[in-house]
Formats: structure tokens, sequence, C-alpha cells
């Protein structure tokens, strides 16, 4: 004899029967998402971009995560440094001649995790005699000269960068026929700022940029990391150079270790070129000429490069260094680098004291 409850059951199963006669609707009820299903697809597609602001371009770090799914990771292909046709090959001077310069890749890619690690930062402040010539005009309308606008600004980014992360080391190279390391790493700003003033010009023929590399790399280890793309390095190592000279070719040789250093993607070179562009002459090397040079140096699209007149306002080369305080690693592209609130805000006039 059948109980009621096992009666019930038996009455029920063929309505669950009937429920799944239907193959299709049988194989729809068995089957689960696989996480690159088209219905997650879909809603990957209909998730709402950032909209076009000056702090994302083009919308330029949505598509650079729609091609990365890898978190904190730096692609290319967010600026347009990221291509090799975007960026100038060669700089020729007016008589035809091609400056040596390192080659650029036809492609290259820099992933590297966004974090804020320690820094040591080398300052190669230039000791031309053009850095003497009063030329700059201070915010209360008196002409000054390039050095000591640069001292007092260099002092100012290693006492800010030292208040940013105690970690940060700092040392000072003087750069006139050759380079001279005057100062080496310290975390104190007050070692770094004793070597800073009291510092003369000279008259200089030309620029060692070689012996400049030569003594960066005795002075330095590079670090290395088994995964560049998800391990943060212990430290990076940053140059800035505050160049004043009129445009000429560099003592430049590209060998493999400088090569090697200058595709490091934990070593930056960033410079401010303070240059006579309204004063020189029509058969002399123009200043952009040089400033390209400069730029054909980076390859890896990382660096930071700013030219300044020297007839121009000094609050110019405050406002250069002030955008250098940003960790190499953190920052974006120059290209995409912005620094106003708002898209359609106009930059405003900041005067500093001089």
């Amino acid at each position: 004899m059948l109980s009621a409850a096992k009666v019930a059951t038996l009455e029920r199963e063929p309505c669950v029967a009937s429920k799944l006669e239907s193959p299709v609707e049988r194989s729809n009820l068995m089957d689960t998402s696989e996480p690159g299903s088209a219905a997650e697809e879909e809603e990957e597609k209909a998730t709402e971009q950032r909209p076009r602001t000056r702090s994302n371009p083009e919308g330029a770090e949505d598509r650079a995560l729609s091609a990365q799914a890898s978190v904190g990771n730096r692609s290319e292909g967010e600026g347009e440094a990221a291509s090799a046709d975007d960026s100038p090959q060669s700089a020729a001077t007016p008589n035809g001649k091609d400056w040596q310069v390192p080659a650029q890749p036809t492609e290259f890619q820099v992933k590297t995790p966004r974090v804020n690690c320690p820094e040591k930062v080398i300052i190669c402040l230039d000791l031309s005699e053009e850095m003497s010539l009063p030329k700059l005009e201070s915010f209360n309308g008196s002409k000054t000269n390039a050095l000591n606008i640069s001292q007092k600004m260099i002092e100012m980014f290693v006492r800010t960068k030292h208040k940013i992360d105690k970690c940060h080391e700092f040392a000072l190279v003087v750069v006139n026929n050759d380079a001279t390391w005057l100062s080496g790493f310290t975390s104190d700003p007050r070692e770094v700022c004793s070597c800073l003033y009291d510092l003369e010009t000279v008259v200089c023929k030309s620029f060692n940029l070689e012996g400049l590399f030569n003594l960066i790399q005795q002075k330095i280890e590079l670090p290395v990391t088994e995964n560049i793309q998800t391990i943060p390095p212990p430290y990076v190592v940053r140059t800035i150079l505050v160049y004043s000279r009129p445009a000429c070719q560099p003592q430049f040789s590209m060998t493999e270790q400088m090569k090697k250093m200058l595709q490091c993607p934990y070593f930056f070179f960033d410079v401010v070129y303070i240059h006579n562009g309204a004063e020189e002459k029509e058969d002399e090397t123009s200043w952009k000429e040089m400033y390209t040079f400069f730029s054909n140096l980076d390859t890896k699209g990382t660096n930071y490069k700013y030219e300044v007149s020297v007839t121009g306002p000094a609050v110019e080369l405050h406002n250069c260094m002030a955008k250098l305080l940003a960790h190499p690693l953190q920052r974006p592209f120059q290209t995409h680098a912005s620094y106003s609130l708002l898209e359609e805000e106009e930059p405003a006039e900041i005067e500093a004291t001089v």
C-alpha cells in the first residue's frame, strides 16, 4: 500500500517532466554561465565609461583598462608617446646633418605598478655662463639670472619631496665642461642645500652628455625585480637635468650600458631646458633641435621635458619644477598631464616669490 504522501509525489512528477519536455529548455536549465559568456560581455560593454576630461583625455584610462585586465599597470596605449610614429626620430641641423641620437624602437611596452616607492633623485645643475646672465623677469619686474632661480627652485623641490616621503634620497651633480658629483645620496635636505649655493659659472665649449651618463652609472645600481608588471621596485632612480646652453651637438655616443640604463623601467631622465629662443640667430642651431634631441633620448615615453625661455618670467621655472614633484611611477604620460580641476577651466596666473 502506498502512502498518501507518495501518491501525491507521483502525481506531481509528470508535471515536472512536462516542463522539461523541450530539449532546448532542458539545456537552458542545465547551462551554467562561464566567465567569458555573451551575457557578461554585454554587461561589460554596457558599463558606462568615465567622461572625457583633462585628467582622462579621450577616455584613455578606460581604453587601457579594456585592453589590460591587470590593475595598477601603465600601458603605452594611454598617450601619444605610445607610438614611435608620434615621437621625433632625429634632430636635423641647418647644414643638413643629423644629430646622433638613439634609434627609437618600433614598439615599446612599459607596465609597472603605480606605487610610491622611494626615489633616488640626481639633480644635475648646469653651470655654463648662460646661467649667470640676468635676463629672467622676477615677480617684481626686476631682472635676475637663471642660476639664482634654479638654486631656489631646486631647494624648494628637495624640501617638498622630503615632506612627501622622508625615504627619498637626493644627490647633486654640477655640469660645466665635465660633470662633478658634488653631494652623495642623502635623505637630509640640508646636506644637499648646503652644496647648492656659492657656485660659479664658467664658459663651456661643449656639453659632455656621455660623461654625465658614465658618472651616473658609476654611482647608482638599477633595481631588478622578478616581475616588472606586478612587483614594485625597492626604489627608482630619476635624473633631473637643469640645462641652459646655446643649441649645439652634445658629446654623445650611445653605448650598451647607456642604452640599458635608458631602457630600464625604473630609470627616468627629466629635463628642464632654459633657452634663449627669442634671441637666437637664424644661422644657429635652433633650440627646438636641442629639445628634440633630449626627447629622442626617451625610449620609453615616460620622461618629462620642459622648455623655458630665458627672457620670460621666472615663475615659469618654478612651475616646471613643481610639475616634477609627482612620482615617476604614478604620473601620467606628459601629453596627458593636466594641472586644472575642470576641462573648461582656464590656467590661472600663479606667481611665486623669487
